[in-house]
Protein backbone atom coordinates (compact mmCIF):
# COMPACT_ATOMS: atom_id res chain seq x y z
CA UNK A 1 0.00 0.00 0.00
CA UNK A 2 2.51 1.95 0.56
CA UNK A 3 4.43 1.85 -2.19
CA UNK A 4 1.42 1.84 -4.00
CA UNK A 5 1.48 5.87 -2.53
CA UNK A 6 4.92 6.66 -3.33
CA UNK A 7 3.92 5.42 -7.18
CA UNK A 8 1.29 6.86 -7.48
CA UNK A 9 2.76 10.25 -5.76
CA UNK A 10 5.88 10.30 -8.03
CA UNK A 11 3.73 9.98 -11.37
CA UNK A 12 1.43 12.79 -10.46
CA UNK A 13 3.55 15.07 -9.60
CA UNK A 14 5.84 14.09 -12.97
CA UNK A 15 2.69 14.04 -15.38
CA UNK A 16 1.45 17.47 -13.85
CA UNK A 17 5.54 18.86 -14.89
CA UNK A 18 5.27 17.41 -18.05
CA UNK A 19 1.60 18.26 -18.77
CA UNK A 20 2.39 22.19 -18.16
CA UNK A 21 5.65 22.03 -20.57
CA UNK A 22 3.86 20.50 -22.94
CA UNK A 23 0.85 22.63 -22.83
CA UNK A 24 3.61 25.89 -22.90
CA UNK A 25 5.62 24.56 -26.20
CA UNK A 26 3.11 22.13 -27.95
CA UNK A 27 2.71 24.05 -31.36
CA UNK A 28 1.63 23.12 -34.77
CA UNK A 29 5.75 23.08 -35.75
CA UNK A 30 5.79 21.06 -32.97
CA UNK A 31 3.10 18.36 -34.43
CA UNK A 32 4.59 18.78 -38.40
CA UNK A 33 8.31 17.61 -36.73
CA UNK A 34 6.84 14.39 -34.85
CA UNK A 35 5.27 13.18 -38.42
CA UNK A 36 9.81 13.06 -39.05
CA UNK A 37 10.90 11.31 -35.73
CA UNK A 38 13.47 9.09 -36.54
CA UNK A 39 12.35 5.58 -35.15
CA UNK A 40 15.82 4.46 -35.67
CA UNK A 41 17.16 6.50 -33.47
CA UNK A 42 14.41 6.25 -30.95
CA UNK A 43 15.67 1.98 -31.08
CA UNK A 44 19.17 3.12 -30.48
CA UNK A 45 17.88 5.12 -27.56
CA UNK A 46 16.14 1.97 -25.99
CA UNK A 47 19.36 0.27 -26.84
CA UNK A 48 21.77 2.10 -25.00
CA UNK A 49 19.52 2.23 -22.23
CA UNK A 50 19.08 -1.33 -21.70
CA UNK A 51 23.26 -1.86 -22.41
CA UNK A 52 24.01 0.46 -19.64
CA UNK A 53 21.45 -1.44 -17.16
CA UNK A 54 23.68 -4.52 -18.15
CA UNK A 55 26.45 -2.76 -17.57
CA UNK A 56 25.34 -2.08 -14.22
CA UNK A 57 24.85 -5.68 -14.04
CA UNK A 58 28.28 -7.11 -15.10
CA UNK A 59 29.76 -4.24 -12.52
CA UNK A 60 27.95 -5.66 -9.94
CA UNK A 61 29.07 -9.29 -10.77
CA UNK A 62 32.67 -8.23 -10.86
CA UNK A 63 32.87 -6.28 -7.22
CA UNK A 64 31.32 -9.63 -6.07
CA UNK A 65 33.72 -11.94 -7.45
CA UNK A 66 36.36 -9.54 -6.12
CA UNK A 67 34.94 -10.49 -2.67
CA UNK A 68 34.95 -14.07 -3.52
CA UNK A 69 31.69 -14.56 -4.81
CA UNK A 70 29.89 -16.01 -7.70
CA UNK A 71 26.31 -15.19 -8.14
CA UNK A 72 24.00 -16.17 -11.75
CA UNK A 73 24.17 -12.68 -14.12
CA UNK A 74 20.45 -13.69 -14.16
CA UNK A 75 19.31 -13.02 -10.57
CA UNK A 76 21.87 -10.02 -10.60
CA UNK A 77 19.63 -8.55 -13.20
CA UNK A 78 16.46 -9.10 -11.53
CA UNK A 79 18.55 -7.13 -8.20
CA UNK A 80 19.07 -4.31 -10.11
CA UNK A 81 15.26 -3.94 -11.89
CA UNK A 82 13.89 -4.42 -8.56
CA UNK A 83 16.62 -1.39 -7.35
CA UNK A 84 15.99 0.64 -10.31
CA UNK A 85 12.41 0.08 -9.39
CA UNK A 86 12.58 1.14 -5.80
CA UNK A 87 15.10 3.69 -6.56
CA UNK A 88 12.76 5.58 -8.39
CA UNK A 89 9.78 5.49 -6.30
CA UNK A 90 12.04 7.12 -3.63
CA UNK A 91 13.75 10.64 -2.81
CA UNK A 92 16.93 10.61 -3.57
CA UNK A 93 16.68 7.32 -4.93
CA UNK A 94 17.60 6.27 -1.35
CA UNK A 95 15.57 2.87 -1.77
CA UNK A 96 17.70 1.69 -4.19
CA UNK A 97 20.52 0.66 -2.19
CA UNK A 98 18.67 -1.19 0.68
CA UNK A 99 16.80 -3.49 -1.84
CA UNK A 100 20.13 -3.92 -3.56
CA UNK A 101 22.00 -5.18 -0.19
CA UNK A 102 18.66 -7.23 0.79
CA UNK A 103 18.69 -9.29 -2.42
CA UNK A 104 22.32 -9.19 -2.41
CA UNK A 105 22.44 -10.90 0.83
CA UNK A 106 19.64 -13.46 0.08
CA UNK A 107 22.16 -14.66 -3.27
CA UNK A 108 24.77 -15.57 -0.73
CA UNK A 109 26.62 -13.10 0.20
CA UNK A 110 27.40 -11.65 3.98
CA UNK A 111 25.44 -8.59 4.98
CA UNK A 112 28.46 -6.52 5.45
CA UNK A 113 29.68 -7.43 2.08
CA UNK A 114 26.76 -6.49 0.48
CA UNK A 115 27.03 -3.53 1.89
CA UNK A 116 30.76 -2.99 0.95
CA UNK A 117 29.89 -3.69 -3.02
CA UNK A 118 26.89 -1.50 -2.64
CA UNK A 119 29.43 1.61 -1.08
CA UNK A 120 31.68 0.62 -3.49
CA UNK A 121 29.22 1.18 -6.01
CA UNK A 122 28.04 4.68 -5.38
CA UNK A 123 32.01 5.68 -4.59
CA UNK A 124 32.33 4.70 -8.45
CA UNK A 125 29.76 6.34 -9.36
CA UNK A 126 30.79 9.89 -7.81
CA UNK A 127 34.35 9.34 -9.41
CA UNK A 128 33.15 9.01 -12.61
CA UNK A 129 30.94 11.89 -12.16
CA UNK A 130 33.18 13.92 -10.88
CA UNK A 131 35.64 12.73 -13.70
CA UNK A 132 33.25 13.24 -16.57
CA UNK A 133 31.93 17.23 -15.02
CA UNK A 134 35.45 18.72 -14.88
CA UNK A 135 36.32 16.83 -18.67
CA UNK A 136 33.34 18.84 -19.58
CA UNK A 137 33.78 22.04 -17.99
CA UNK A 138 37.31 21.92 -18.83
CA UNK A 139 35.86 21.80 -22.70
CA UNK A 140 32.62 24.17 -22.38
CA UNK A 141 34.09 27.17 -21.30
CA UNK A 142 31.32 28.94 -23.25
CA UNK A 143 28.48 27.74 -21.26
CA UNK A 144 30.31 28.53 -16.95
CA UNK A 145 28.39 31.67 -17.21
CA UNK A 146 25.25 30.02 -17.92
CA UNK A 147 25.93 27.35 -15.63
CA UNK A 148 27.19 29.65 -12.60
CA UNK A 149 23.67 31.59 -12.80
CA UNK A 150 21.88 28.51 -12.54
CA UNK A 151 23.15 25.27 -10.98
CA UNK A 152 26.96 25.45 -10.94
CA UNK A 153 27.06 26.48 -6.79
CA UNK A 154 24.41 24.05 -6.04
CA UNK A 155 26.52 21.12 -8.15
CA UNK A 156 29.70 22.66 -6.14
CA UNK A 157 28.03 22.71 -2.65
CA UNK A 158 26.93 19.08 -3.61
CA UNK A 159 31.07 17.73 -4.22
CA UNK A 160 31.98 19.11 -1.24
CA UNK A 161 29.19 17.42 0.70
CA UNK A 162 30.66 13.92 -1.43
CA UNK A 163 33.85 14.82 -0.44
CA UNK A 164 33.13 15.15 2.91
CA UNK A 165 31.50 11.62 3.04
CA UNK A 166 33.63 10.02 1.08
CA UNK A 167 36.90 11.06 3.68
CA UNK A 168 34.45 10.53 6.57
CA UNK A 169 34.01 6.60 4.91
CA UNK A 170 37.58 6.06 4.15
CA UNK A 171 38.31 7.28 8.02
CA UNK A 172 35.79 4.54 9.12
CA UNK A 173 37.31 1.84 6.92
CA UNK A 174 40.81 2.64 8.31
CA UNK A 175 39.66 2.54 11.77
CA UNK A 176 37.86 -0.96 12.55
CA UNK A 177 37.47 0.84 16.09
CA UNK A 178 35.97 4.23 15.22
CA UNK A 179 33.68 2.05 12.57
CA UNK A 180 32.14 -0.19 15.56
CA UNK A 181 32.20 2.92 18.02
CA UNK A 182 30.08 5.09 15.54
CA UNK A 183 27.62 1.76 14.53
CA UNK A 184 26.95 0.50 17.48
CA UNK A 185 26.27 4.29 19.03
CA UNK A 186 23.44 4.67 16.26
CA UNK A 187 22.04 1.36 16.69
CA UNK A 188 22.21 1.65 20.32
CA UNK A 189 20.13 4.95 20.27
CA UNK A 190 17.42 3.12 17.93
CA UNK A 191 16.90 0.06 19.93
CA UNK A 192 17.01 2.22 23.20
CA UNK A 193 14.34 4.57 22.12
CA UNK A 194 12.43 1.32 20.29
CA UNK A 195 12.36 -0.19 23.74
CA UNK A 196 10.53 2.71 25.22
CA UNK A 197 8.24 3.62 22.85
CA UNK A 198 5.47 1.55 21.85
CA UNK A 199 5.00 3.82 18.34
CA UNK A 200 8.81 3.31 17.31
CA UNK A 201 8.90 -0.30 18.54
CA UNK A 202 7.26 -1.47 15.07
CA UNK A 203 9.93 0.07 13.48
CA UNK A 204 12.25 -2.20 14.56
CA UNK A 205 10.90 -5.34 15.71
CA UNK A 206 12.77 -7.74 18.24
CA UNK A 207 14.52 -4.81 20.12
CA UNK A 208 14.20 -6.16 22.98
CA UNK A 209 16.67 -8.76 22.02
CA UNK A 210 19.12 -5.98 22.37
CA UNK A 211 22.50 -7.45 23.13
CA UNK A 212 22.29 -10.25 20.31
CA UNK A 213 21.52 -7.50 17.72
CA UNK A 214 24.33 -5.28 18.71
CA UNK A 215 26.52 -8.36 18.46
CA UNK A 216 24.77 -8.32 14.82
CA UNK A 217 26.09 -5.55 13.92
CA UNK A 218 29.42 -5.29 15.50
CA UNK A 219 29.80 -8.78 13.08
CA UNK A 220 28.87 -7.50 10.12
CA UNK A 221 30.55 -4.11 10.49
CA UNK A 222 33.56 -6.14 10.96
CA UNK A 223 32.91 -7.79 7.23
CA UNK A 224 31.51 -4.66 5.85
CA UNK A 225 35.49 -3.21 6.80
CA UNK A 226 37.23 -7.01 5.57
CA UNK A 227 34.91 -5.94 2.49
CA UNK A 228 36.10 -2.74 2.05
CA UNK A 229 39.79 -3.67 2.59
CA UNK A 230 39.83 -6.52 0.39
CA UNK A 231 38.68 -4.04 -2.56
CA UNK A 232 41.72 -1.65 -1.50
CA UNK A 233 44.34 -4.86 -1.90
CA UNK A 234 43.45 -8.03 -3.46
CA UNK A 235 40.58 -6.23 -5.08
CA UNK A 236 41.89 -3.90 -7.25
CA UNK A 237 41.19 -5.53 -10.08
CA UNK A 238 37.75 -6.11 -9.68
CA UNK A 239 38.02 -2.09 -8.47
CA UNK A 240 39.84 -1.40 -11.62
CA UNK A 241 37.27 -3.42 -13.83
CA UNK A 242 34.10 -2.05 -12.10
CA UNK A 243 35.26 1.55 -12.23
CA UNK A 244 35.90 0.48 -16.90
CA UNK A 245 32.15 -0.80 -16.26
CA UNK A 246 30.78 2.13 -14.55
CA UNK A 247 32.11 4.95 -16.79
CA UNK A 248 31.28 2.79 -19.92
CA UNK A 249 27.60 2.21 -18.28
CA UNK A 250 27.18 6.01 -17.53
CA UNK A 251 28.45 6.92 -20.97
CA UNK A 252 25.72 4.97 -22.44
CA UNK A 253 22.92 6.12 -20.28
CA UNK A 254 23.99 10.19 -20.34
CA UNK A 255 23.82 9.35 -24.79
CA UNK A 256 20.17 8.24 -24.73
CA UNK A 257 19.35 11.93 -24.26
CA UNK A 258 21.68 12.52 -27.28
CA UNK A 259 20.08 10.14 -29.17
CA UNK A 260 16.92 11.75 -28.23
CA UNK A 261 18.26 14.75 -29.67
CA UNK A 262 18.79 12.97 -33.22
CA UNK A 263 15.33 11.58 -33.17
CA UNK A 264 13.90 14.83 -33.31
CA UNK A 265 16.31 15.63 -36.30
CA UNK A 266 18.50 17.82 -33.91
CA UNK A 267 22.50 17.58 -33.47
CA UNK A 268 23.12 15.60 -30.95
CA UNK A 269 25.29 17.95 -28.89
CA UNK A 270 27.51 15.23 -26.94
CA UNK A 271 29.29 17.15 -24.81
CA UNK A 272 26.89 19.67 -23.74
CA UNK A 273 24.07 17.10 -23.22
CA UNK A 274 26.81 15.11 -21.44
CA UNK A 275 27.47 17.34 -18.77
CA UNK A 276 23.84 18.53 -18.62
CA UNK A 277 22.83 15.23 -17.97
CA UNK A 278 25.76 14.42 -15.33
CA UNK A 279 24.09 17.80 -13.23
CA UNK A 280 20.51 16.58 -13.43
CA UNK A 281 21.67 12.65 -12.02
CA UNK A 282 23.45 14.78 -9.39
CA UNK A 283 19.87 16.81 -8.54
CA UNK A 284 18.53 13.12 -8.65
CA UNK A 285 20.82 12.20 -5.56
CA UNK A 286 19.44 14.57 -3.44
CA UNK A 287 16.68 13.25 -1.81
CA UNK A 288 13.31 16.20 -2.48
CA UNK A 289 10.72 14.60 -4.14
CA UNK A 290 10.11 10.74 -5.01
CA UNK A 291 12.07 9.98 -8.33
CA UNK A 292 13.23 13.59 -8.08
CA UNK A 293 9.05 14.07 -10.25
CA UNK A 294 9.00 17.94 -10.89
CA UNK A 295 12.78 18.71 -10.30
CA UNK A 296 14.09 16.69 -13.07
CA UNK A 297 11.51 17.70 -15.79
CA UNK A 298 11.71 21.73 -15.12
CA UNK A 299 15.69 21.03 -14.67
CA UNK A 300 16.17 19.23 -17.87
CA UNK A 301 13.66 22.08 -19.73
CA UNK A 302 16.09 24.84 -18.27
CA UNK A 303 19.47 23.34 -19.37
CA UNK A 304 18.61 21.95 -22.97
CA UNK A 305 16.60 25.36 -23.46
CA UNK A 306 20.25 26.30 -24.72
CA UNK A 307 20.12 24.48 -28.03
CA UNK A 308 16.51 22.57 -27.83
CA UNK A 309 14.01 25.34 -29.92
CA UNK A 310 10.87 25.86 -27.45
CA UNK A 311 8.61 23.80 -29.73
CA UNK A 312 10.18 20.57 -29.10
CA UNK A 313 11.30 21.03 -25.54
CA UNK A 314 8.10 19.76 -24.07
CA UNK A 315 8.65 16.13 -26.28
CA UNK A 316 12.13 16.11 -25.73
CA UNK A 317 11.63 15.96 -21.94
CA UNK A 318 9.04 13.33 -22.19
CA UNK A 319 10.98 11.41 -23.97
CA UNK A 320 13.81 11.48 -21.92
CA UNK A 321 11.43 10.90 -18.49
CA UNK A 322 9.86 8.11 -20.56
CA UNK A 323 12.94 6.32 -21.05
CA UNK A 324 15.33 7.35 -18.10
CA UNK A 325 12.35 7.09 -15.56
CA UNK A 326 9.17 5.72 -16.30
CA UNK A 327 10.62 2.69 -18.07
CA UNK A 328 12.10 1.64 -14.44
CA UNK A 329 8.30 1.15 -13.12
CA UNK A 330 7.08 -1.56 -15.39
CA UNK A 331 10.92 -3.37 -15.42
CA UNK A 332 10.73 -3.39 -11.89
CA UNK A 333 7.08 -4.79 -11.49
CA UNK A 334 8.41 -7.33 -13.69
CA UNK A 335 11.30 -8.14 -11.80
CA UNK A 336 8.99 -7.85 -8.71
CA UNK A 337 6.73 -10.79 -10.06
CA UNK A 338 9.27 -13.00 -11.83
CA UNK A 339 11.21 -12.71 -7.91
CA UNK A 340 7.74 -13.47 -6.10
CA UNK A 341 6.82 -16.56 -8.15
CA UNK A 342 10.92 -17.98 -7.54
CA UNK A 343 10.06 -17.81 -4.06
CA UNK A 344 6.98 -19.74 -4.24
CA UNK A 345 8.32 -22.47 -6.27
CA UNK A 346 11.59 -22.51 -4.02
CA UNK A 347 8.93 -22.89 -0.61
CA UNK A 348 6.83 -25.41 -2.14
CA UNK A 349 9.86 -27.51 -3.04
CA UNK A 350 11.03 -27.20 0.16
CA UNK A 351 7.48 -27.90 1.56
CA UNK A 352 7.42 -31.05 -0.31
Amino acid sequence: MKNRFWIVLSLLISGAALAILLAVTLTPETRAYLGEASITAILIALGLRAAAILCRVARIQVLCRGLGYTVPFGSLTTIQLLSLFAGSITPGQVGGEPVRIHRLSRTGLSLGDAVAVAVAERVLDLVVFISLTLVALSLLQHLWGYLAATVLYPVAVFLLIVLGLLLGLIALTRRPALAKRVMGGIATRVIDRCSRSRRWLRFCPGAEGAEPLTERIDRETEAFIAGSSRFARAGRRAVGGALVLTFLEWVLYFSVASALLVALGLPPSLLESLLFQVILQMVAIIPLLPGSAGVAEFGAATLYSQFVPAYLLGIFVLLWRLFLYYLNIPLGLLAGVVTARGETGSSRIENL
